[in-house]
């Protein structure tokens, strides 16, 4: 099922809910104008900052894993990587 399926089929179970989230289009011409500005500085400051911030966040993991490979001679795991970078294993045990 292609997206417009299951956007029809998400408007005609629950048409309040869909009427509420196509508010943009109620704000007119010059509504939207800001509308669509806004988004725009949205998506340049999280492309600003997330990119490189991911990027530093690969390099340094990529770093620990080269490192914990030469130390133990073996692939480290997620649990060793995480604990050479100072981060909490999301994971319950």
């Amino acid at each position: 099922m292609g997206v417009g399926g299951i956007a029809f089929v998400f408007t005609a179970a629950f048409p309040r809910v869909a009427y509420r989230l196509r508010w943009p289009t109620r704000l007119g011409p010059s509504g939207i104008v800001a509308y669509v500005i806004f988004n725009t500085l949205v998506g340049f400051a999280l492309r600003a900052w997330m990119l490189p911030f991911f990027r530093r966040f690969a390099d340094e993991r990529a770093q620990a894993e080269n490192e914990l490979r030469q130390q133990f001679g073996r692939e480290p795991t997620d649990d060793e990587v995480f604990a050479r970078l100072g981060l909490v294993c999301g994971r319950g045990s």
